[in-house]
């Protein structure tokens, strides 16, 4: 069959791209080969946030002292708490397959391989198919990264896809990897009671981002008895009748139920003809310009099989450009400004530079930060772990980056990100009004501080 855009993958870029696509009147068939919506609905952002609220519900609802507030014989169900996210996930799923029918696109199950620029075989659970299209969008994803020296037959090893769709919870676990998916899994399991411990090879906990995150994020795990080991591997895994142990590279040994393998996820690239037709790969993805085009004219590519930052949101915002190019419309994105978040509990956020990368990248840099126990809404909701901090130019006001930690901090972090998407500076940032009360005036008072005129601190 003959198509304008053909679409491989239907997760949070695929599906979005032949949705545009479709909406640009191309007409657009989607091809996947797991379930609608990929990675990030059904194992990984949407499982995860539903889990991480219910968690910090069940955290919160035993801590609510402090506001005068006494709750006894508090208890979860661990199989309803995991029944839960299914049900999220199912209906979400439900509505990708229904914007899809609404919009047109032909959604094809089966594993795609390009056996030509135009052309794709698919096979399905029936016969082979084969699909031309005027142009084709590879939006293949990822998968979590398995080590080859853990014991994967002992069934006492999960990734994050085993993790999000268990039936139950373990009695304890033990997390390889301390980035940013390992340190949302030990919020959610110690938040429940279940005993967490962390082994991270490098010296600190999400050790890419700020340093300032690192050691907040640091601090909230230890607070929810998190055990946390880092500067050392762990060299070999054991499986016994009770769980697994795991032995490190300092000689010591930690036990658990469970292991949760949290170290990062590898594109899904192989196999789908690429090297065949000449694909160039940099870094581990493949190559693409600013309009999401390979180095073949009508062949894009988008998100994680194409990007290094492994971002949801990014991902999709590829699947735009890359569909309103594939359906002759021009679009470009440079892709410098995506934020991101950390969904540890308080959350942490952060756009464009860390404060230590910018200050090796220029002179002049100036750093200023609200906290927020000098924040009304958050004294009001007490929630005063965290800050605001805005890293600019210190002459020209031009900020390189951000970062903020706190309730809400991914939103509040946005309206940062459109001001350096449209290259606003600090001091338009310190004279926007912010409404009274809430998290986001934070920004405005970094950014008075920056100005080194804040009105609610002393500097």
């Amino acid at each position: 069959m003959m198509y304008d855009v053909a679409v491989i993958g239907a997760g949070p870029g695929g599906y979005v791209a032949a949705l545009r696509a479709a909406m640009r009147r191309a007409k657009t068939c989607c091809i996947e080969q797991g379930k609608l919506g990929g990675t990030c609905l059904n194992v990984g952002c949407i499982p995860t946030k539903a889990m991480l609220h219910a968690s910090g519900l069940y955290w919160q609802m035993r801590h609510l002292d402090k506001v005068g507030i006494s709750v006894d014989n508090i208890s979860f169900d661990p199989a309803a708490f995991m029944n839960r996210n299914a049900e999220v996930v199912g209906g979400l799923r439900d509505g990708v397959a229904f914007l899809l029918k609404k919009r047109n696109v032909d959604v094809v199950t089966g594993r795609a391989r390009l056996v030509g620029n135009n052309r794709i075989s698919v096979e399905t659970p029936g016969p082979t198919r084969q699909i031309e299209a005027g142009a084709v969008i590879i939006a293949t994803g990822s998968r979590p990264a398995r080590p080859d020296f853990l014991p994967w037959d002992s069934g006492r090893l999960m990734t994050t896809d085993e993790a999000t769709t268990a039936a139950d919870l373990p009695r304890s676990i033990v997390i390889l990897g301390g980035g940013v998916i390992g340190c949302e899994f030990a919020t959610i399991y110690s938040e429940l009671g279940i005993q967490t411990t962390i082994v991270e090879m490098l010296e600190s906990l999400v050790a890419t981002l700020d340093s300032d995150i690192s050691k907040a994020i640091t601090a909230s795990l230890k607070q929810r008895n998190v055990s946390i080991i880092t500067g050392t591997k762990i060299e070999s895994v054991t499986s016994g009748a009770s769980g697994v142990t795991a032995r490190l590279g300092n000689g010591s040994t930690v036990e658990a139920e469970k292991l949760l393998v949290a170290v990062g996820r590898k594109p899904n690239i192989e196999s789908f003809g690429l090297e065949e037709l000449g694909i160039v790969f940099e870094n581990g993805v493949i190559k693409v310009d600013p309009c999401c085009r390979t180095n073949i004219e009508n062949i894009y590519a988008i998100g994680d099989a194409a990007e290094t930052r492994q971002y949801a949101h990014l991902t999709s915002r590829m699947g735009i450009v890359a569909a309103d190019n594939a359906a002759g419309h021009k679009a470009s994105d440079d892709r410098t400004v995506v934020p991101a978040g950390v969904y540890t509990h308080p959350e942490a956020a952060y756009v464009g530079l860390s404060e230590q990368q910018a200050r090796a990248k220029y002179h002049n840099v100036r750093v200023a930060r609200f906290n927020y126990s000098a924040s009304g809404m958050a004294r009001a909701y007490e929630q005063t772990q965290g800050w605001v901090k805005i890293i600019a130019d210190s002459e020209l006001g031009a900020i390189y980056g951000a970062a903020v930690v706190g309730l809400h901090a991914v939103d509040v972090m946005q309206e940062i990100t459109l001001a350096m998407r449209n290259e606003l500076t600090v001091e338009e940032l310190a004279e926007t009004i912010h409404p009274h009360p809430s998290f986001v005036e934070a920004v405005g008072e970094a950014a008075e501080a920056w100005m080194q005129l804040p009105i609610h601190m002393v500097i």
